[in-house]
């Protein structure tokens, strides 16, 4: 009876109770696992981040003026470059990603003059692990790398009523989605102007109206020195100077000068206007984006009219990073308040703002 007794393993009932404890385990295990996973990603992000403020305050350090955001989309290394050397950020046509490489111990990419070299040059420090790993785009037979980054460009505060006025206006009459979105309804802010032709050939201050000419009110403004063609002579437009710290009116640990740019999946480059030419882009949407459009999520889901390439924004559900003038990063809600968001933006409009 003790022999029959005896048992040599599990039965059936018992072995699917067994599996079914360890699959309940696993999968109330599985998101605390995936949570600590994009914790760890958010921190590498923000650390990128503030590398990046400290390249900037460095440049700013050694040549008294802070990064421009370039001229305008897809300029060419050799145009803004001499004797086998990049021209400054006074006179460079490419991202302030680009005028901040020496800052980053990327000398060698920092030196390159011809835009083909672009394509052996990826640079892992501006792209966030949340979104995606180093990713490049072929655009006009060269390679060139993306990034997950972008300038901040704000538009004008409410204490500037002769352009905010007009920008209201303006908005308004082109179907502009007033006052959730500010001017995200056109891209007036991002390209400093209410207006610009069609292939992207900046437009000269002198040909506007005051109250046509918004300005570039942030702290990585638009370059005045346009080259269009090898050796060919520069063009010296009026655009606002290049900032120095003591033009941060609002001081700089309450003026945010870069934060993370919105992009919508599946992240294939060259898909979108957004993310074609990556870092080495000129004042592109790859580079530069304005607070007065509302931060989103990564998402399938177009902004509102399309809007998608002006607008801040992130991978993380919780919200994007961004970096101020002292080199602090701070996380920003997408539910931040739009007029905020365009303040943090603003070096001088006497609104001082602090985040929650």
């Amino acid at each position: 009876m003790m022999a029959l007794r005896a048992r040599r393993g599990f039965t059936l009932v018992e072995l699917l109770v067994v599996i079914a404890i360890i699959a309940t385990l696993i999968g109330l295990l599985l998101p605390a696992v995936q949570s600590a996973r994009e914790a760890a990603r958010r921190t590498q992000c923000r650390n990128k981040l503030r590398q990046i403020g400290l390249a900037i305050l460095n440049l700013e350090n050694a040549a008294k003026i802070f990064p421009t955001s370039g001229i305008e989309p897809w300029p060419r290394v050799e145009w803004y470059s001499s004797n086998s050397k990049p021209f400054g950020p006074n006179r460079q046509g490419l991202s302030w990603a680009f005028q901040i490489l020496p800052y980053l111990e990327e000398g060698g990419v920092a030196n390159l003059t011809r835009t083909s070299q672009i394509g052996g040059s990826p640079i892992s420090l501006y792209f966030c692990p949340t979104r995606r790993p180093p990713a490049s785009n072929t655009h006009d037979g060269d390679t060139f790398w993306m990034m997950d980054y972008a300038s901040v460009q704000p538009g004008p505060s409410r204490t500037e009523t002769e352009f905010y006025d007009a920008y209201f206006t303006m908005t308004q009459a082109t179907g502009g989605e007033l006052p959730t979105t500010l001017g995200c309804a056109n891209g007036a802010a991002l390209w400093g102007v209410t207006t610009y032709n069609n292939d992207f050939n900046p437009r000269h201050k002198s040909l506007w109206g005051a109250s046509r000419y918004l300005g570039f009110p942030g702290v990585i403004v638009r370059s005045s020195y346009l080259v269009k063609s090898l050796g060919g002579a520069p063009t010296l437009l009026d655009y606002d100077p290049p900032v120095k710290i003591s033009n941060i009116k609002d001081g700089t640990s309450k003026t945010m000068m870069v934060f993370e740019k919105r992009l919508m999946p599946p992240y294939v480059p060259g898909t979108t206007a957004d993310d074609d030419r990556g870092w080495s882009d000129g004042h592109d949407f790859d580079v530069t984006r304005t607070t007065l459009c509302v931060p989103y999520q990564d998402s399938l889901q177009r902004v509102t009219r399309d809007r998608s390439k002006y607008t801040a924004g992130s991978a993380h559900s919780s919200g994007l990073h961004g970096v101020f003038a002292d080199g602090t990063v701070a996380s920003i809600d997408y539910s931040v308040d739009i007029h905020v968001f365009n303040r943090l933006g603003h070096r001088a409009d006497g609104e001082q703002v602090s985040l929650p």
